[in-house]
């Protein structure tokens, strides 16, 4: 007689899945958590905005003032870029930001006082610090941070601010600065010139003992010389005593060209810059980007939420429970089972 053995499937088990409800679910059910997390955020961002003193800018554009001559000698556009093999230094675009930045021009500014009867330096008015509390690297980086500069790579204008909370001392600022960068180009240009005029009286000097070497052979084949024959060996030597003398009075041209263009530059005051868009007369306000600065508290502080949840293992998907299920009847002879 055959028996049925009944027993009990075992189903397997498999890893849950995380679906979308499961990480969204936690912050619909701990809102209150949410809330708080989101509100401490904005209070941060808050305090961020109007904690701060409002600041206001003080902008200019400036043009560069190339040296026209040596831009015509290395042909325009190229001289301007890299005009420092033909005609030393040279007004451009990039050169002016570079010279606005210079540490000589800001420390001069930092250590300047503010105004006649103000005998208050004008880095102690922007660090808010007393002179003796500031350290010498302190100079540089507290001018860098209120000044900044941009090119414009089509037009080649130079956006030139400084952004202060008092509108006064920024507007003072940017017109120093761009007062001593000028100045120190001039010098730069007079000391390049000063050294180029010493440069150009040694091959002036050069060039007229050439000059003159050349006359007095001249003169002594004249003398010797007063009639020859027009293929004789005196004619090949007045030719090439003629040929020199070509050689040596371009070559001592030349050289007084340099020296009287070395003593124009070295005499001349021709600004680096020129003003295209001056101060206004109110100065604008930095805006502040509330909105913005809200928006980034609000994401903020949701994330420090769900880092919460995280950590209290909120994103875990709960495993499903099955009931267990009844396998098939099994057919048992019944001598076998008899036997067990």
């Amino acid at each position: 007689m055959k028996t049925a053995d009944i027993t009990l499937a075992r189903i397997p088990t498999s890893e849950p899945e995380v679906g979308l409800d499961a990480l969204y679910r936690p912050f619909l059910r701990r809102w209150r958590l949410v809330a708080a997390a989101v509100l401490v955020a904005w209070v941060g961002a808050l305090a961020f905005i109007l904690i701060p003193k409002r600041e206001y800018k003080a902008q200019l554009v400036v043009a560069a003032v190339p040296n026209a001559k040596s831009a015509s000698l290395a042909g325009g556009i190229t001289a301007l870029l890299g005009s420092a093999t033909m005609g030393g230094v040279q007004s451009t675009p990039y050169f002016i930001t570079r010279l606005l930045m210079l540490r000589g021009v800001l420390r001069e500014v930092a250590l300047s006082p503010v105004g006649e009867r103000d005998k208050t330096t004008v880095i102690e008015r922007v660090l808010d610090e007393p002179r003796a509390e500031i350290k010498p690297e302190e100079l540089d980086a507290g001018m860098r941070e209120v000044v900044s500069t941009d090119v414009d790579k089509q037009t080649g204008l130079v956006t030139f601010a400084v952004q202060l909370p008092d509108s006064g001392l920024a507007r003072h600022v940017a017109e120093r600065i761009l007062a001593v960068a000028s100045r120190t180009f001039v010098d730069v240009m007079r000391s390049q010139a000063t050294d180029a005029r010493q440069a150009g009286q040694a091959q002036v000097d050069s060039t007229l003992r050439q000059l003159r070497a050349t006359e007095a052979r001249l003169q002594s084949f004249q003398t010797t010389h007063r009639v020859y024959a027009q293929y004789s060996p005196a004619a090949t030597e007045r030719q090439r005593i003629d040929r020199d003398l070509q050689a040596a009075q371009s070559a001592y041209a030349d050289a007084l060209s340099d020296r009287q263009s070395a003593i124009a530059r070295e005499l001349s005051e021709l600004p680096a810059v020129v003003v295209v868009d001056p101060i206004p007369p109110e100065l604008t306000k930095v805006p502040r980007q509330a909105v913005l600065k809200l928006m980034l508290a609000t994401v903020l502080g949701l994330l420090a939420a769900g880092l919460v949840f995280a950590a209290q293992g909120e994103f875990r998907p709960q495993p499903e429970v099955r009931t267990p299920v009844a396998a098939e009847p099994r057919l048992v002879p019944s001598g076998v089972a008899a036997g067990s």
